[in-house]
Formats: structure tokens, C-alpha cells, sequence
């Protein structure tokens, strides 16, 4: 957010501003912010939302600015983390002083332009036309210097949120990532599932992965290669995650892929090559030297339907996941 420098700033609040007149959005900082990026046109995934929300409600209700500006242009970890969040409060805080004194200055401003299409329409003589001429310059003038301060204030918030990212990513790393496979763990799961959903449209879909037979392996070659070998299936797994997908390790053997803008049929395939890719594996066990049997792996797969909860998605999954294990192992499972 506010990646520009303070000429191109203008430029934005000069865009933003009517659009926000035009649709009655009320001048809040939380408003100010989602449509100064919407102006910038450099976030599409913001963009498209913002439209999808103007065509349902007609104009952009305050708690969906408000959940939109937590999600797209402040770091969601804040509310979790003290510190960074007594810093983003002040930060707000900072910008709420200086949306007050734009508002005030463009309602001003307003207001010299219904007095000035008034005296309009009642000018004879060109001193009377230099008089509202100077009227408006003026107005335009303090105006435009409001809209200044304001943008150099968000282009001064820039570096400060900047590193405040930088500390939450840090932060979010430690908490949602997986010691053993450094994939994403359980909670990094969860969060990038109730992402995703609120924006899908049944084009989401989940495949829950599950090593077979995992504790029998531990069991027979010990809990070592069994580690190891979760490791390597998470490589493997990882190494054929699409571009849209985000991949987590669960608990055991157990794995998590979440696929945008991928169809039941697609995700199926996948699926299937994943399968087929483990099973034709030849792992050797490597403080052994000893040929593993063969390893394999069962997988649900659950497509968003309507408006599904995340807990529900995921419990359909669970559900095909089950069914692939009761049928044989060694196979994927889905709506039919």
C-alpha cells in the first residue's frame, strides 16, 4: 500500500476522492485507504472485490471497508502481536487527525461550489465573474492543499508499515510453519483456508493427502524413516504444487493442498498424478541403506460448494479421504 511518491499520491487522491463523492462513500480512514489503492489499480484481487461488492450492496458498507482494509492493506497478524498493534493503532490514529481535516476542507470546499453555481447564475458584469472566479480559485487552492498534507501523510506511513510487514511476516513464519517439513502447519492451513473462502467461487478446492499405513512404518523400519519419509513425500508434494496452490502438513502423514480457481475435475487429476507419482517411488531408507516397501498415499478431494463454511469443506474432504482408506488405500476419492 501507498507505494508512490507524493506527486503520484495526488494523482490518486485526485482519482479516488470522486469516485468515493460519486458512489455516497463516507470519508473514513478505513474508505480512504481501500480506495486510494483502488485508484492505484495495483492490487486486481482488491479491485475485483471492491466491484463484486458494489454490485451486491450498491456502494461499500462499513464493515465490509473495514474488513477489506485489515485483509488487503495492513498486515492481518497485527491484532495478534501487542506491540505492532499499539503501533498500527497510533498510525491510525494519525490518519483518522488527518482524514478529519481533508473532510473538513473538501466540505468547505463543497460548499464554495454550491455558492459558486449560485452567484453563477446571478452574475451580470465581469467584476461579479472575478469576483466567484476568485471564490473558487481560492477554494480550490485550500482544497488542494488539504489534499497534500493528507497524501504526504500516507506516503510517510508507507515505511512504517513497511516494517511493520517485515516484523509480522517474521512473526507468522514462527507460528505457521511446520518444523519438520518447513511447509505450512495447521494454523498456516487454517488461516490461508478462511482467506480464500470468503472470495472463492466453487472454484476452490481441497485435497487432503495421507501417507498409508504410516504408523506401521514406524513400527517396522522405526520412527526415523518414518520422519524421513514424511519429509520426502512433502518434497514431493511440494515440487508438484501448481502456482495456485498453497500446500500445509497437518499432523502425521498427513497433508493439506488448497488449489484457487481449480475445478473438481482438474483437482482430480492432479490428485490422481500425485498418487501415482508416490506409489512409483523407490525409497531407500538413507542411515539403513534399506528399500522401504512400497509407499502410498490415499486423497480426498472437495470442491467449494455455494456458500460452504471452511469447517464444512474440510469435513467433506475428510469424508472422501476416509472412503479412499476404507476402499483399499492407495487411491483418491471425491463427489461423484
Amino acid at each position: 500500500m501507498f507505494q508512490h511518491n507524493i506527486k503520484q499520491a495526488n494523482q490518486l487522491m485526485r482519482s479516488a476522492i470522486p469516485l468515493m463523492v460519486k458512489l455516497d462513500i463516507p470519508p473514513t480512514p478505513y474508505n480512504y485507504g481501500i480506495w486510494y489503492e483502488y485508484a492505484s489499480n495495483k492490487n486486481p484481487r482488491l479491485n475485483q472485490v471492491v466491484d463484486r461488492a458494489l454490485r451486491r450492496f450498491g456502494s461499500l458498507p462499513a464493515f465490509v471497508s473495514k474488513e477489506l482494509f485489515h485483509e488487503f492493506l495492513l498486515p492481518e497478524e497485527h491484532k495478534h502481536t501487542q506491540r505492532q498493534g499499539s503501533a498500527l493503532k497510533n498510525l491510525t490514529t494519525s490518519l483518522g487527525d488527518e482524514t478529519t481535516t481533508v473532510s473538513s476542507e473538501l466540505a468547505k470546499f463543497n460548499r464554495t461550489l454550491r455558492d459558486t453555481k449560485k452567484a453563477l447564475k446571478n452574475a451580470n458584469d465581469v467584476t461579479q465573474i472575478e469576483q466567484v472566479a476568485l471564490l473558487l480559485d481560492q477554494g480550490t487552492f485550500k482544497a488542494n492543499q488539504a489534499i497534500e498534507t493528507f497524501s504526504r501523510s500516507l506516503f510517510a506511513a508507507q515505511e512504517e508499515l513497511a516494517t511493520l510487514r517485515a516484523q509480522l511476516s517474521d512473526a507468522k513464519k514462527n507460528t505457521e510453519l511446520d518444523a519438520m517439513t518447513l511447509l505450512a502447519n495447521e494454523k498456516g492451513f487454517e488461516r490461508s483456508l478462511f482467506t480464500l473462502i470468503p472470495h472463492a467461487e466453487d472454484d476452490l478446492t481441497l485435497l487432503l493427502i495421507d501417507i498409508d499405513d504410516l504408523g506401521e512404518i514406524n513400527q517396522e523400519y522405526g520412527k526415523k524413516a518414518g520422519t524421513s519419509l514424511i519429509r520426502y513425500v512433502a518434497k514431493l508434494l511440494l515440487g508438484q504444487l501448481p502456482e495456485n496452490g498453497f500446500i500445509a502438513r497437518l499432523n502425521g502423514g498427513r497433508f493439506a493442498m488448497l488449489l484457487s480457481e481449480t475445478e473438481l475435475g482438474i483437482a482430480s487429476q492432479l490428485a490422481e498424478s500425485l498418487r501415482n507419482d508416490v506409489s512409483n517411488q523407490k525409497i531407500r531408507y538413507k542411515n539403513t541403506k534399506v528399500l522401504l516397501r512400497q509407499i502410498t498415499v490415499s486423497v480426498g478431494v472437495a470442491t467449494l460448494f455455494g456458500d460452504e463454511s471452511p469447517t464444512e469443506l474440510v469435513e467433506r474432504a475428510q469424508h472422501y479421504l476416509l472412503y479412499a482408506k476404507r476402499s483399499g488405500k492407495n487411491r483418491i476419492a471425491h463427489h461423484e
